[in-house]
C-alpha cells in the first residue's frame, strides 16, 4: 500500500483451472467490469485517492468498464445514483442477456456484489459506512463465485458503522452497529411472486408519505435486468428511531433482505431462520415443496408472517385455496393477522398492512446484533470475514488498552503523559520567549529548565510499547487491521458517555475523549522529547520517522501542529518528511492545498469527497491541531498542476471557543496559510454564535500572509447557504491585490445539519431534509469547487514554479520561526483591523443583498411591465417591439442601480462613524471597498441586461407559445386518455420511461411556430478574407498582404505616404494629396457603414453577398478617387478594403452573437417549456389513473354488490310472495296457523323423532320444517315476472342522482377521494334500504386528493360501464333467472321471521306463546302439555308428571326453580314469579285444547320415559281412549282452524 504510482503487473491470462470454476455469466461480467482480475489483487483504499482525484465531471461512463470506478466516485459524492449502471455503451459483445433498449449495462445489485467481491475489508469499511450514509442496503452476506466454495458473512465493514437514535427512556443514543443489539427482520421470496419484495419493503421502512429507495428493486433504472453474481446476496438496513411522530417503529429495528429463491439458498436461511426475530416470506404458491419449506423455517423461527403472492387461483380453488392457507396457518401456528394477502398485487396496501403487524409485534420481539449472527454462521459452516490476523490485531490492541477501563483522564495521565501540562507549559514559555515578553529572564529559564527536567523523568509507557511495536509489524495487513480496531475500540468504548453529553455543553463534559490520533501524537512527542534530552533508555527513536512515513504513504495523515499545545513539533515533522522526501523520485514536485476547519466544519467530509483521503474528523473528540496528507496525483492533474503531488493540509477545530483560543488560532491559520498555494477557508452552517470569530481568524490569517513572498490564494467554500460566506469572499476581494474577479471566488457546499459526522448514521437515517435531491446538490457542488481549484492550480502552474519538498521543508521552518516570533505587522490577538473590514464588508454584503432582492423582484415582475409599455404604446397609436422595449427597461435597471450603489458607498461611511471605528485602520483599503462597490454595480448591470434580453425574448416568445401550448395540451389530453384507457384494460403499469417517451412522440409531431433555423457559429472573418482575396484576384491583385482592421485602426483608417504610388510621392504636394484622399476615404466608410447599419439594424445575418456589395461600393469609390490628379498604390486598395471588411465583421459578428444568444434562450425556453409539460403529462397521468383505479375499485367491490342485492332482493321477494299465494302456503300467512300446521303435520306423520324434536327444540324444527317446505317448492319450475330489469334502472338512476349530488356539493377544484365517495354511499343508502360495504374506503388507495371533475368523470364512466355489463348479462338469460346459491338461505330467514311469531316460552311446559300481535305484555299459549313431555317428574318421584299447567293453577300443587331460589310456591300465585304470563285454568267440562297431548303422551309414554331415563306416567284410562281424529279436531278447535 504505498503512495508511489508502480507499475502493475499483468498477471496475464486466467487458467484453464480457474475459468471452469467460474460459471459462463458470472466470468462474462467480471469480464464486462474490468475485474476479473481483481481477485489476485483486491481494490484497497489507496485505489479510492486515485479514483476520486482524478475526475471533476459526474459523467457517464463509456462502456460497462467504468461501471466500478463511478461506483466509487459518486459514493464518496455521497450522489443518490451512485448505485447506477447507465453507461453510453452498455451493451457490447459480452454475451449477456442484457435488454438493447436499456442504458443500463447490468443489474445494479450485481455492481454493488460485485464490488464487495474485488475489495478489501478496509475498503470495505468505507464502502459500508457512505452506503448507510445514503441510505443504501449493504451486503451482509456475500454468495461465493466459484460454485464449489462457501459464502462469506461480512462483519468486519460493520465494525466501523455508528448509529444514533432516541430512546423515550434513556434519550439519546448512540452506539456501534455492529454490537447494538436490536430485532431482526428478514425478508425472503419463496417461488414466483407477482410483485415486488424489495419495493414492498422500502415502502414499509419509508412509511406512508416518505420515498424510500434503500434496496434496488425492479422498479428501478436496471433493475429490471437478469441477475448473475447477486442471487443468494443478503443485504441490510438499519431503521432507526428518531424520536418524533416520522417514525415506521416504536423502536430501531434491522431488516435483512434475500436476493433469489430462497428454495435454492439453504445456508442462508438456516441463518436468517436462527437469527431472526420475524421472518417474512412472500410465498408464491403453496404446493408440497413450498409447505414442507415453511414448516421447516417454523420449527426454527421465532415469528414468520407469509404474503401470499399466489399470481392467480384457477376457477372453482379459490375456496380450496382458502382452507389450505387455514390448514397451513394450523400446523405453522400462525396467529391471526399473519397470513396476509397480496394476491391482488397491491403494493401499497401489503407495506400498509405489514407495517401494522410488525408495529405490533416489534415492542414484544427478542433482540440480536450481528457480532451474534457472525457466531450463528461460524456455527453453521459459513465464512467470516475476520481471520486469524484480524484476531491477533485485536489482541495487540487490547494490550496497547489495557487499564483504559478505569478512566479516560487517567489511562492519558498514565499511558499518554506527555500531552500533558508540562509540554503545554514548556511550549508556551518558549514562545513567549521567543517574542520577548518575560520582564525576568533568570525566572524564566529557571521555569523551562524545571519543565523540561520533568519532560527528561518520562520513560515510555507500556501502552506505547505495545502501539509502536504493533506499528512496526512487517505484516502490512494486519498493521491495517491494528489500525482499524484501534478506531474503532475507542470510539465504541466511549459511545454510552458521548451519548450522554451530545445534548449539553462541551465544557460540562467530565471525562475527556480520547483517539488514534493521540497515541499517534504521543508517538511524536516521544521523538520530540528527545531532542530536549537524548536518553538512551528510550526505545529505538530513530525508527519513529520511519513508521511514520509508513503510515502517511498508507493514507494515515500525519499530525503537523499540536492545537492543543499550540506547537509546531518542528523535529519531529521535518523528520517525517525527510523520510518521506528520501522515498520519494527525484525531482518530484509538489502543490499545497490548505483547509482552514472551524468549529463544526465539515473538513474532513468536504476533502474525502474531493479527494478520496481520510483526515481525522471534527465532532466526536473534539480534536484540534492541522493534519498532512501526501497525494498522488493522476495524468490528468499533473498536467494541469505542474506537479506530481498534492500536499494537503487540513485543520480541525479553529476557533473552539477555549482559553485563548484566538490567539492560537490565529498563529494555526497564518502558519499553515503562509505555506499553501491555496487555502480554502470552509466555513460551518450559519446559525451559531462563533460566525463572526471564524471571520476574524480568517482574515488575520490573511492580513499577516499578504505580504509574505510565497503568495497564497484564499478561497471560501460555505457549508451553509448564508452571508457568512459572502462576507468572507468580500473580506478576501478587499485585503488581496484589489484585482477583482470576473466570476465569485465563493463556491457553496449545500449540506445540511444531517450531513453530520462520517462514521454515525444518525445524519442520513433520522432527518427527514435528507434526500436524494439534497445529496445530488452537494455532490455537484463539490465537483464545481474540484474545478475551481484545478483552475486555480493550473493558473499557478502558469505564472510560477511549483516547489520540491525539500523546499517545503526549509519554507515550514522559516514560517514557524516567523510564527513563534510574532513577526507580522498585526499581533495575533489584535483584531481591530479585522473586525473593521469584516463590518465594512457585512454592510457592503447587505447592501448588494438588497439591490439584488429588489432587482429580483423587478425582473419577476417583468412580464406585466412589457405588457404595460405595449399597451401604453398601443393607446397612443405607436408600435412598440422588441428593442425599444429593451432599451427603456435597460435604463430603468441601470439608474436603479446606480443610485444604491451611492447609497451602498454612503452606508459604509455611515458605518464607520456609527461605530466610533478609527479610519486609519481601513485607509489602506478605499481604494479596493471603492472597487468592489464598483464591481458590484458592473456585475449587476451585466447580470439584469442579460435577464431584460431574456425575460423580452420569454415574453415574445410566450405569446407565440399560446397557439403551440393549445394543441399541445389537446393533444396530450387525447394521448393521456389513451394511456389511461389501455392501462384500465390490460390492468397494467405503466413507467415514467414509458411516460416520457410517449411525451415526446406527442411533442415532436405538434407543429412548432418556434423552430427557426439554428444560426450556426460561423467564421465570419474567414469567409470575409476569402471574399476579399477573391475580389482582390479579379481586380489582379494576388499577391498583397491582407489584413484586416485590428487594434491600431480602432480610432479610423488613416491615409499613410505608403498608401500612394511612387510617382505622386511628391514631398510639397503630399500633404495636399493625403487630407484629399483622407477626405475620400472617410466619405467612402461612413457609406460602408451606413450599409452595414441597414443590415444589422434589420438584425440580418452575415451572408456572402453583402460582403460583394460592400466590396461593390469600395470598387466604385476607388474609380471616382481615379479621377484625381494622384495615383493611390494598391496596398491602399488592399488595406481599406480590409479596414472596411474588418469594421463589417465585427458588426456582424456581434449580430451572430446575439442570434446565438437569443437561439440559447429560446432553446431554454423550449426545454423549459417541454421539461414541465412533462412533468405535467406524468403527474396528471398518475394521478388520474389513480383516480381511475380508485373509481373501478369502489365501483367493483362496493356498488357492484349493493347493486346486485338490492336486484336481487326484489327476486327474493317475488319467489317469497309466490310461495305464500301457494295452496299449502296459506299455512305459513300467520304463527298462529303456521303453528297449527306443524302440530297437525307431526299428527299425521305420527313420528316420535319428530314430536321430541318439536318438544326440546322449537325453533330448530320450524326452521327445518320451513327449509323442506322450500326445497319442494323450488324443485320444480317457478313462474315470475322479470322485474330485474326495472330495479336495476332504479338503482343506477339512484346512483347517478347522488353522484351528480357529491359533485356539486363540493367546492374548489381538488377534492380528498374518500369524502367524496362517503358522501356518494350516505345518500345513496339514505333513498331506500340500502346497505353499503363502506369499510373498502379505509384502503390507502383512496386517502388521495385529486381534481375533483376527473375523479367524477371516471366513477361516471365505470358506473356506466357496470350498468352495461349487468344489462348485457340479462339479456343473456333472458328466459330463465338464474337465482343466487344463497336464495333458499334467504327466503328461510324470511318465512321464518313472517311466521315465528312471539318467542317466548311458558315457564312450566315450554309451549310457545301464540299471540300474533308484534306488542304484547301478556303472554298466552293455546295449547299447554303436560309437563312430563319436557321432562317434568312428580315431586320426589323418577316418574314422568302427567299435569298439565291448567290443570295444575286450580289445584293444590307446588312448584320450585331457579326463579323461586329454591322456595316452593302454589301454582296458583305463579303471577308473583311470572307477571307476564297468563295461563287459563281447565275447564273440567270441556278438555278439547289438552286432547292433542294426551293423545301423544298416551301413545309415546315408554319412549318418552326411556328418553329421558324416567319411569313412565301413570296416565288416567280414558286418555287411552284418545283417537287420532279426535286429537286432530281437539287442535282444529283450540286454534279455531275450520278446515
Amino acid at each position: 500500500m504505498s503512495l508511489h504510482r508502480k507499475p502493475v503487473l499483468d498477471p496475464g491470462p486466467l487458467t484453464t483451472e480457474i475459468v471452469s470454476e467460474i460459471d459462463r455469466d458470472k466470468h462474462v461480467l467480471l469480464q464486462m467490469l474490468d475485474l476479473h482480475r481483481e481477485k489476485v489483487a483486491p481494490l484497497d483504499l489507496t485505489t479510492m485517492q486515485y479514483l476520486s482525484t482524478a475526475t471533476t465531471e459526474d459523467d457517464l461512463p463509456q462502456d460497462p468498464t467504468g461501471l466500478a470506478n463511478a461506483f466509487f466516485r459518486r459514493l464518496w459524492l455521497s450522489n443518490p445514483q451512485a448505485r447506477s449502471t447507465c453507461c453510453k455503451v452498455p451493451v457490447g459483445e459480452y454475451g449477456l442477456d442484457m435488454d438493447e433498449n436499456s442504458q443500463c449495462a447490468i443489474n445494479p445489485l450485481d455492481l454493488v456484489a460485485v464490488i464487495y467481491m474485488t475489495t478489501n475489508s478496509f475498503l470495505q469499511q468505507e464502502i459500508a459506512q457512505r452506503m448507510l450514509q445514503c441510505n443504501f442496503a449493504v451486503p451482509l452476506y456475500l454468495p461465493p463465485i466459484y460454485p464449489e466454495k462457501i459464502g462469506t458473512l461480512l462483519l468486519c465493514p460493520f465494525r466501523g458503522v455508528l448509529g444514533q437514535w432516541k430512546s423515550p427512556s434513556e434519550g439519546p443514543i448512540m452506539k456501534n452497529m455492529a454490537d447494538s443489539r436490536m430485532p431482526f427482520l428478514s425478508a425472503v421470496r419463496l417461488g414466483f411472486c407477482n410483485i415486488s419484495k424489495s419495493r414492498v419493503l422500502n415502502r414499509v421502512l419509508g412509511g406512508p408519505h416518505k420515498r424510500n429507495d434503500c434496496f434496488i428493486n425492479s422498479g428501478m433504472e436496471g433493475g429490471q435486468l437478469p441477475r448473475v453474481l447477486s442471487d443468494g446476496l443478503v443485504e441490510v438496513c438499519w431503521n432507526l428511531h428518531s424520536g418524533d411522530d416520522c417514525n415506521v417503529f416504536s423502536r430501531p429495528v434491522l431488516v435483512a433482505n434475500l436476493r433469489g429463491d430462497a428454495a435454492d439458498c439453504e445456508k442462508q436461511m438456516s441463518l436468517l431462520c436462527y437469527t431472526s426475530a420475524v421472518l417474512i416470506v412472500f410465498c408464491g404458491s403453496f404446493g408440497d415443496k413450498e409447505r414442507e419449506l415453511l414448516k421447516s423455517w417454523r420449527d426454527n423461527t421465532s415469528h414468520m408472517i407469509i404474503i401470499d403472492c399466489a399470481t392467480s387461483v384457477e376457477d372453482g380453488q379459490e375456496n380450496h385455496n382458502e382452507k389450505m392457507k387455514q390448514r397451513l396457518m394450523k400446523d405453522l401456528e400462525l396467529p391471526d393477522g399473519t397470513m396476509l394477502n397480496g394476491c391482488e398485487g397491491d403494493e401499497e396496501e401489503i407495506a400498509e398492512n405489514l407495517r401494522d403487524v410488525l408495529d405490533r409485534f416489534i415492542p414484544y420481539l427478542h433482540t440480536t446484533n450481528l457480532v451474534g449472527t457472525a457466531g450463528m454462521a461460524s456455527d453453521l459452516e459459513i465464512n467470516v470475514d475476520e481471520d486469524e490476523i484480524c484476531r491477533m490485531a485485536f489482541s495487540e490492541v487490547e494490550e496497547v488498552l489495557s487499564g483504559i477501563e478505569d478512566g479516560v483522564s487517567s489511562y492519558l495521565e498514565n499511558q499518554l503523559p506527555l500531552q500533558g501540562a508540562v509540554w503545554k507549559q514548556l511550549c508556551q514559555l518558549e514562545k513567549e520567549e521567543a517574542r520577548q515578553q518575560q520582564h525576568t529572564s533568570q525566572s524564566s529559564a529557571g521555569e523551562k529548565e524545571n519543565l523540561i527536567k520533568q519532560l527528561l523523568d518520562y520513560e515510555l509507557t507500556t501502552a506505547m510499547r505495545a502501539f509502536t511495536a504493533a506499528l512496526c509489524s512487517m505484516d502490512t495487513t494486519k498493521r491495517a487491521f491494528f489500525l482499524s480496531w484501534m478506531r474503532v475500540k475507542l470510539e465504541v468504548m466511549q459511545l454510552d458517555s458521548l451519548s450522554c453529553h451530545r445534548e449539553v455543553d462541551e465544557n460540562q463534559m467530565q471525562e475527556p475523549c480520547i483517539g488514534l490520533e493521540h497515541f499517534l501524537r504521543e508517538m511524536g512527542l516521544v521523538y520530540e522529547r528527545y531532542f530536549r534530552g537524548p536518553n538512551s533508555d528510550l526505545y529505538d527513536m530513530f525508527r519513529l520517522p520511519y513508521i511514520g512515513a509508513d503510515l502517511l504513504f498508507y493514507g494515515v495523515p500525519l499530525e503537523f501542529y499540536d492545537g492543543d499545545a499550540a506547537v509546531f513539533p518542528m523535529n519531529w515533522v521535518y523528520s517525517v518528511l525527510y523520510e518521506v522526501h528520501r522515498q520519494l523520485p527525484k525531482f518530484s514536485r509538489m502543490r499545497v492545498l490548505t483547509i482552514l476547519g472551524f468549529h463544526n466544519s465539515k473538513n474532513a467530509e468536504v476533502l474525502s469527497a474531493l479527494f478520496g483521503v481520510n483526515f481525522p474528523k471534527w465532532g466526536r473528540r473534539h480534536i484540534k491541531g492541522a493534519y498532512i496528507l501526501l497525494l498522488s496525483l493522476p495524468d490528468n492533474f499533473r498536467m494541469e498542476m505542474d506537479c506530481e503531488f498534492l500536499l494537503l493540509i487540513s485543520t480541525e477545530g479553529l476557533n473552539s471557543q477555549t482559553e485563548r483560543s484566538l490567539v492560537h488560532d490565529s498563529e494555526l491559520a497564518t502558519f499553515v496559510s503562509g505555506l499553501s498555494d491555496i487555502t480554502l477557508i470552509n466555513l460551518p452552517d450559519e446559525g451559531q454564535n462563533d460566525t463572526r470569530s471564524n471571520l476574524q481568524i480568517a482574515a488575520n490569517a490573511i492580513l499577516c500572509t499578504r505580504n509574505l513572498e510565497r503568495k497564497t490564494t484564499f478561497r471560501v467554500a460555505s457549508e451553509g447557504a448564508g452571508l457568512d460566506g459572502k462576507i468572507m469572499s468580500c473580506v478576501i476581494d478587499v485585503l488581496t491585490t484589489g484585482q477583482l474577479p470576473n466570476i465569485s471566488k465563493r463556491e457553496a457546499l449545500p449540506t445540511s445539519e444531517t450531513r453530520g459526522i462520517s462514521h454515525n448514521l444518525y445524519s442520513p437515517w433520522t432527518s427527514s431534509s435528507m434526500t436524494s435531491q439534497n445529496d445530488q446538490i452537494h455532490s455537484d457542488a463539490i465537483l464545481r469547487l474540484k474545478k475551481k481549484l484545478l483552475t486555480v492550480f493550473h493558473e499557478k502552474a502558469t505564472n510560477g514554479q511549483p516547489t520540491c519538498l525539500g523546499a517545503f521543508m526549509e519554507h515550514m521552518l522559516s514560517m514557524w520561526e516567523s510564527v513563534k516570533n510574532g513577526n507580522f505587522a498585526i499581533k495575533f490577538g489584535d483584531t481591530g483591523t479585522a473586525d473593521a473590514i469584516i463590518g465594512l464588508c457585512t454592510k457592503l454584503v447587505h447592501g448588494e443583498k438588497h439591490l439584488n432582492d429588489q432587482l429580483d423582484l423587478w425582473v419577476e415582475a417583468l412580464d406585466d411591465h412589457i405588457t404595460e409599455l405595449k399597451e401604453s404604446a398601443s393607446q397612443n397609436g405607436e408600435h412598440m417591439d422588441s428593442d425599444r422595449i429593451l432599451r427603456i427597461l435597460t435604463d430603468k435597471a441601470t439608474t436603479q442601480i446606480s443610485t444604491e450603489k451611492d447609497l451602498i458607498k454612503a452606508s459604509l461611511w455611515d458605518y464607520l462613524r456609527q461605530e466610533d471605528i478609527d479610519i486609519s485602520l481601513v485607509e489602506n483599503y478605499k481604494v479596493s471597498l471603492h472597487k468592489k462597490v464598483d464591481h458590484i454595480q458592473e456585475t449587476m448591470t451585466s447580470d439584469v441586461a442579460q435577464k431584460l434580453e431574456s425575460a423580452t425574448i420569454r415574453h415574445d416568445m410566450a405569446v407565440r407559445m399560446h397557439a403551440l401550448l393549445t394543441s399541445l395540451e389537446a393533444a396530450l389530453e387525447v394521448r393521456l386518455r389513451t394511456l389511461l384507457q389501455t392501462c384500465k384494460n390490460n390492468n397494467c403499469v405503466i413507467e415514467d420511461k414509458e411516460l416520457e417517451r410517449e411525451f415526446v412522440s406527442v411533442w415532436e409531431n405538434i407543429p412548432s411556430n418556434m423552430n427557426e433555423p439554428p444560426s450556426e457559429t460561423q467564421e465570419i472573418f474567414t469567409r470575409m478574407v476569402e471574399q476579399l482575396k477573391k475580389n482582390l484576384s479579379d481586380r489582379g491583385l494576388k499577391k498583397q498582404n491582407i489584413r484586416l482592421r485590428d487594434a491600431n485602426q480602432l480610432n479610423g483608417f488613416k491615409v499613410k505616404t505608403a498608401h500612394f504610388a511612387l510617382s505622386s510621392k511628391m514631398k510639397k504636394s503630399l500633404k495636399y494629396k493625403k487630407n484629399v484622399a483622407q477626405r475620400f476615404t472617410n466619405n467612402l466608410i461612413e457609406d460602408c457603414d451606413r450599409r452595414v447599419s441597414e443590415k444589422v439594424c434589420h438584425k440580418e445575418g452575415y451572408s456572402d453577398s453583402y460582403m460583394r456589395e460592400l466590396l461593390a461600393i469600395v470598387d466604385k469609390g476607388l474609380e471616382v478617387l481615379k479621377g484625381e490628379s494622384f495615383v493611390m498604390a494598391p496596398k491602399f486598395e488592399v488595406d481599406i478594403k480590409g479596414y472596411v471588411c474588418g469594421k463589417a465583421a465585427e458588426s456582424f459578428q456581434e449580430v451572430q452573437e446575439s442570434f446565438i444568444r437569443e437561439r440559447e434562450i429560446k432553446e431554454r425556453f423550449l426545454n423549459e417549456t417541454r421539461d414541465k409539460h412533462m412533468l405535467n403529462f406524468i403527474y396528471q397521468f398518475r394521478k388520474r389513473d389513480q383516480c381511475q383505479k380508485a373509481a373501478h375499485i369502489f365501483t367493483n367491490q362496493c356498488l357492484k354488490p349493493t347493486v346486485e342485492d338490492f336486484i336481487y332482493n326484489s327476486l327474493e321477494r317475488q319467489i317469497f310472495d309466490d310461495m305464500l299465494q301457494s295452496e299449502n302456503a296459506r299455512l305459513y300467512s300467520s304463527p298462529k296457523k303456521f303453528h297449527y300446521s306443524l302440530l297437525k303435520e307431526m299428527l299425521m306423520k305420527d313420528s316420535f323423532e319428530n314430536f321430541h324434536e318439536y318438544l326440546q327444540s322449537h325453533e330448530s324444527f320450524c326452521r327445518k320444517s320451513i327449509e323442506n317446505f322450500i326445497r319442494a317448492h323450488l324443485s320444480g319450475s317457478v313462474m315470475i315476472e322479470d322485474r330485474r330489469e326495472q330495479r336495476m334502472h332504479q338503482i343506477f338512476d339512484w346512483m347517478k342522482r347522488c353522484i351528480n349530488q357529491a359533485s356539486e356539493s363540493e367546492s374548489g377544484a381538488q377534492s380528498n377521494v374518500r369524502q367524496l365517495l362517503e358522501k356518494v354511499c350516505s345518500s345513496l343508502e339514505s333513498l331506500g334500504k340500502i346497505t353499503m360495504p363502506t369499510q373498502i374506503l379505509k384502503k390507502p388507495l383512496f386517502d388521495i386528493s385529486t381534481h375533483r371533475e376527473h375523479f367524477f368523470t371516471n366513477l361516471e364512466e365505470s358506473v356506466s360501464e357496470l350498468s352495461s355489463a349487468i344489462a348485457q348479462e340479462f339479456m343473456e338469460n333472458e328466459d330463465v333467472i338464474e337465482v343466487p346459491d344463497n336464495l333458499p338461505d334467504k327466503l328461510k330467514e324470511m318465512l321464518y321471521e313472517n311466521v315465528k311469531g312471539c318467542d317466548k316460552r311458558c315457564p312450566f311446559c315450554k309451549a310457545p306463546c301464540d299471540l300474533e300481535e308484534k306488542e304484547h305484555p301478556v303472554h298466552e299459549a293455546v295449547v299447554h302439555r303436560p309437563k312430563g313431555l319436557v321432562c317434568y317428574t312428580n315431586a320426589n318421584s323418577t316418574t314422568l308428571s302427567h299435569n298439565t299447567c291448567s290443570a295444575d293453577i286450580a289445584g293444590q300443587n307446588q312448584f320450585q326453580n331457579r326463579d323461586t331460589a329454591g322456595q316452593s310456591l302454589p301454582f296458583k300465585e305463579y303471577q308473583s314469579i311470572y307477571p307476564d304470563w297468563k295461563i287459563y285454568p281447565e275447564d273440567p267440562r270441556n278438555n278439547g285444547a289438552a286432547v292433542y297431548w294426551r293423545y301423544v303422551f298416551m301413545r309415546y309414554n315408554n319412549r318418552f320415559a326411556q328418553k329421558y331415563q324416567c319411569a313412565p306416567a301413570i296416565l288416567p284410562e280414558a286418555w287411552g281412549k284418545i283417537t287420532q281424529k279426535e286429537a286432530l279436531q281437539s287442535l282444529r278447535e283450540a286454534f279455531q282452524i275450520t278446515e
